[in-house]
């Protein structure tokens, strides 16, 4: 089901800066297997998530932080891959059930909404069979230009 709509949206890499050095989800992560692709409309993300066993929480179960930690880069991906440098601004979590580990699971990601200062972001987790785990609302701060370079200098090289 949410496999097939995965499979036929676009392959994506993350464009914020630094993100090959990401302990969330980049190629180096103890916590998960990710992969992103933009689906059609151009603001939905849906990311393909292997939790791996350092996520785990309750035995066999994702970790209440593990999720809310790749839910928050998720997020920012999708924002950062419309051009739109941002920084977290806030982050409403809301767990549905508990998420079993080593199941693939699919993060369906939208932009809301978004203003002058700020771009809402929902975000939801769920399993093959659309089944919901876990729902997010985010809200990220729009980086000016002279923050957004103040923010790249200050990036270890």
């Amino acid at each position: 089901m949410l496999k097939n709509h995965f499979l036929k949206a676009t392959l994506i890499q993350p464009s914020f800066p630094n993100w090959e050095k990401s302990f969330v989800s980049g190629p180096n992560s103890t916590l998960y297997e990710v992969e992103h692709r933009l689906a059609t409309d151009p603001l939905e993300l849906i990311t393909k998530v292997n939790f791996k066993k350092f996520a785990e929480g309750p035995p066999g179960h994702v970790h209440g932080g593990a999720s809310a930690g790749i839910i928050d880069e998720v997020m920012g991906i999708l924002v950062w891959n419309q051009n739109y440098p941002c920084l977290t601004q806030s982050l409403s979590i809301k767990y549905l059930k508990p998420l079993p580990l080593h199941d693939e699971s699919y993060m369906v990601t939208t932009i809301s909404a978004v203003t002058e200062k700020t771009i809402e972001v929902k975000c939801m987790i769920y399993n093959n069979e659309k089944t919901p785990y876990v729902q997010a609302t985010g809200v990220f701060h729009r980086m000016s230009v002279e923050q957004l370079n103040r923010f790249v200098t200050h990036l270890p090289s």
